[in-house]
């Protein structure tokens, strides 16, 4: 019997729940956004990301760090970087991006599946917080420059209502008394009038990235 493709398979309600383990949707979502870059094209390495003032290199760079290094390495280096620089925390993020970011691109890659590897067998930390990192930024670099990125409408739909359960940023607010329907991973998230969109497309606005559709 043939499989129903995902257009037609029926639309679904998230679980409110999204603390615990994420650490295979962490993995798939890595593994998949490091099959992508790797067919990528210079000149997409260095466009513009979704994530602003970030190129795609950066964003990639951003992943390494923030789900690759053990959270004292994390709180380390930041905290270096902004007594170094004399910035703020965002700056200091940035900064280390850019230089995670200046590995060839191939490394880049790499790094990533082994990330993801380590996922798989629940190593350091999979929460919802690096669910949300990995998800928000694969849409930030394949959204910017046009590439399809198969996503888990799992993860995806996780990630949503994340970000409504914290209100926070103008876009989820004004998601409060609406209905968010993706259009591709066939996922409803709340009551009211609906505002209709792909699950990259909501995640981005819901995430400050880019406004509601309207």
């Amino acid at each position: 019997m043939r499989e129903p493709t995902e257009s037609e398979r029926p639309s679904f309600t998230p679980s409110a729940r999204i603390s615990g383990d994420w650490s295979a949707h962490i993995a798939t979502t890595l593994d998949r956004t490091a099959d992508a870059l790797a067919e990528l094209v210079a000149e997409q390495w260095e466009a513009p990301s979704l994530c602003e003032g970030w190129r795609v290199r950066d964003v990639a760079g951003h992943l390494v760090w923030r789900l690759g290094e053990p959270i004292g390495g994390l709180m380390r280096s930041a905290s270096r970087t902004m007594m170094t620089e004399r910035v703020g925390f965002d700056a200091a993020i940035a900064e280390l991006a850019r230089r995670e970011a200046e590995a060839p691109t191939d490394d880049l890659i790499a790094a990533l599946r082994r990330i993801a590897e380590t996922k798989v067998y629940r190593r350091g930390r999979t929460g919802i917080g690096e669910l949300t990192e990995a998800v928000v930024h694969s849409i930030d670099i394949f959204e910017a420059i046009g590439v399809p990125l198969r996503l888990s409408p799992r993860s995806t739909s996780a990630v949503a209502v994340a970000r409504l359960k914290t209100r926070l940023g103008p876009s989820a607010r004004a998601a409060r008394g609406r209905t968010l329907v993706s259009t591709d991973a066939r996922w409803r998230i709340g009551s009211g009038e609906p505002i209709e969109g792909t699950a990259a497309q909501l995640v981005a606005a819901l995430y400050g990235r880019i406004p509601l559709p309207s």
